[in-house]
């Protein structure tokens, strides 16, 4: 008899969990009523051959060594596999707009087009609300704003030198304000930095900025500008660029025998270094993410796995493969949560941007860096500061929150 009931017991539970598991899965395939694509596209657009390929070059392989990560390790997005389309604009503007018109035409349309060069995401800003996309790039205030379908893959530019003149700041020894002089590339993404919200904050922390000084993207001689700088006795130079720019700044410098300390933003980094490892000693560059000499990290750790798996050289490590990586996998993070809500029918540019603008403190493989978006504020709010020694990048803050560089009609 109590074999009996035990029998009835079990049977009653197991019907009662298949009408809670019917529910669920009703539930859930709600979402996903509309059939799954055969695969989803996003497009790449970079200087892999041109003035800005040392650093904006490993974008390509980053982007492809991360969507291989995903598509094997992570299932792809709910089973669907992404397809990353590069394109080499080799820093032309009229070659990536022409890649641009080809790309957005492609079928299935690239639910994202990541733009790696700022003149060229300047140029694009209008262009993806037209096209109905939306696009991830570079931190200047011209390629974000006003808020349309743009999102900054890292905190802006002014924002970058902005936490680095604060640390110059703090750990200063000598009596006065330090004297800060910039030199950068006459480029959009040069002078990003020369903005009101940066030489205010400045002024505010007891920097005192007293001179500015453009070159050309590919001039290899900037004596006159740094002699003027010298001239007005800098503690300290700022620059915003990479590769070449940074290259001539230093080679200035040694030439003429003066040891000031350079601070760099994100365009800096190892790809730059690694023109002439010992030419950098003591230059201090913002990056926003681990980075390649941290061996022990854990979300270095996977991405070296691939990187070596997919035989990759040294010349691919800069900035922006780890980029590639933490860019790819906030896309994945996106489309699956888009999907999860709305369904593969609500995979729409408006529910994208829905969900981009709740992203908070994301942090990829476990600590690769920091994201939080918001419909006012299009970029991440953290960097940390590097300084290089024997071609390495070494790590000499941890994450800092930036201040915020917008402008006041922006926020």
């Amino acid at each position: 008899m109590n074999r009996k009931k035990d029998i009835n017991f079990i049977c009653a539970a197991v019907f009662t969990f298949g009408i809670f598991m019917l529910g669920t899965f009703h539930n859930q395939s709600s979402a996903f009523a509309t059939k799954k694509p055969k695969k989803i596209n996003i497009a790449v657009i970079g200087d892999f051959s041109g003035p800005y390929a040392p650093v904006v070059g490993q974008t390509k392989p980053g982007t492809l060594d991360a969507w291989h990560y995903i598509n094997k390790e992570l299932g792809g997005v709910y089973g669907v596999k992404v397809n990353p389309i590069i394109k080499d604009m080799s820093g032309k503007i009229s070659v990536g707009l022409s890649h641009y018109n080809e790309v957005i035409n492609i079928k299935p349309k690239p639910t994202f087009i990541d733009i790696f060069i700022t003149p060229l995401s300047e140029a694009l800003r209008t262009r993806y609300v037209e096209d109905d996309v939306v696009g991830f790039h570079a931190g200047a205030v011209v390629s974000l704003y006003p808020q349309a379908n743009s999102y900054g893959l890292y905190c802006m530019y002014p924002e970058q030198l902005a936490v680095a003149i604060k640390w110059f700041k703090d750990n200063w020894k000598k009596k006065g304000n330090p004297r800060m002089g910039i030199i950068t590339w006459d480029t959009s993404y040069g002078r990003a930095i020369l903005t009101d919200e940066f030489f205010a904050y400045a002024k505010k922390i007891g920097v005192n900025i007293v001179d500015t000084q453009l070159f050309g993207i590919r001039d290899v001689e900037v004596t006159t500008q740094l002699l003027k700088l010298r001239s007005n006795k800098v503690d300290c130079l700022i620059t915003n660029n990479g590769g070449s720019g940074t290259m001539a700044i230093k080679k200035g410098l040694r030439e003429m025998g003066w040891k000031v300390p350079l601070l760099n933003g994100a365009g800096g980094d190892w790809g730059t270094v690694r023109l002439n490892p010992t030419l950098f000693d003591d230059y201090y560059v913002v990056i926003h993410t681990k980075g390649f000499d941290q061996t022990k990290d854990p979300s270095i750790k996977t991405i070296m796995k691939y990187f070596h798996k997919n035989k990759r050289t040294t010349n691919d490590k800069s900035i922006f493969y780890i980029i590639a990586w933490h860019n790819a996998l906030l896309e994945h993070k996106v489309l699956k949560e888009t999907v999860k809500k709305y369904g593969w029918k609500g995979l729409n540019t408006k529910n994208i941007k829905k969900v981009i603008n709740k992203i908070k403190n994301f942090s990829p493989l476990k600590g690769l860096t920091n994201i939080t978006y918001t419909d006012k504020r299009r970029t991440p709010q953290v960097a940390r500061i590097y300084k290089a020694k024997n071609g390495k990048l070494i790590p000499v803050t941890g994450f800092l929150k930036v201040p915020d560089m917008r402008p006041a009609k922006y926020r």
